[in-house]
């Protein structure tokens, strides 16, 4: 019964968040969170972000409901840009042992064409990040944190939730994806990821 509770608080908490189609939410952090929540966010991200710099070039990651957490971050390596994807091998929230859970992670060295045109992506979404103008509430759905690094030095996180297929978000969120599963060695072509951010970033400028 505990557990359904927190897994409902868990649910409620995270689908009650600001959603737009055109832009991310500016997110300032998670230490507002107490408890169970802040407990789950202080290790989650620990350990699911390990490997990756702390100063974030461009990173995705995926909070589903009902499956496993996942990211990648954008790492140069030695003198080479890699994607490194990341995902926990079972969904932290509502685990019984949360030391049984596994970071499995793999990477793949990026086309210098597709690294930079990613790193474009990452700052326009910065740059275009804001408040929402309405609210969005569902009972499920998946929250996608999007981060970089500022001129300044200054960590900016970007959120939306479960954003419809055709929207903005939507068609970025399937780029992430791809980018994602390119770093898992998946058959991907980089070129036609290129293709979709450029078609993207065009119609994120309109």
């Amino acid at each position: 019964m505990r557990q359904i509770i927190l897994t409902l608080a868990f649910i409620l908490t995270t689908v009650l968040c600001f959603g737009q189609k055109e832009h991310l939410e500016p997110v300032k952090g998670f230490s507002q969170y107490e408890g169970v929540m802040k407990d789950y966010y202080d290790n989650v991200f620990l350990l699911l972000y390990r490997g990756y710099s702390e100063k974030p070039i461009a990173r995705y990651t995926s909070m589903p409901s009902f499956s496993s957490e996942y990211s990648f971050s954008i790492e140069t390596i030695n003198g080479k840009e890699y994607v490194v994807s990341n995902r926990l091998s079972e969904r932290y929230w509502n685990t019984k042992n949360r030391n049984r859970v596994e970071l499995i992670s793999n990477k793949t060295e990026l086309q210098s064409s597709l690294y930079l045109r990613i790193v474009d992506l990452f700052e326009l979404l910065e740059e275009q990040t804001k408040k929402p103008e309405s609210d969005m509430i569902g009972l499920d759905g998946t929250t996608y944190y999007f981060a970089s690094t500022d001129r300044n030095g200054q960590i900016k996180i970007g959120k939306t939730w479960s954003p419809d297929d055709d929207s903005l978000l939507g068609k970025l969120v399937e780029i992430c994806d791809n980018i994602y599963s390119l770093g898992n060695g998946n058959n991907i072509s980089q070129t036609e990821i290129l293709k979709d951010i450029d078609k993207l970033v065009h119609e994120l400028n309109q």
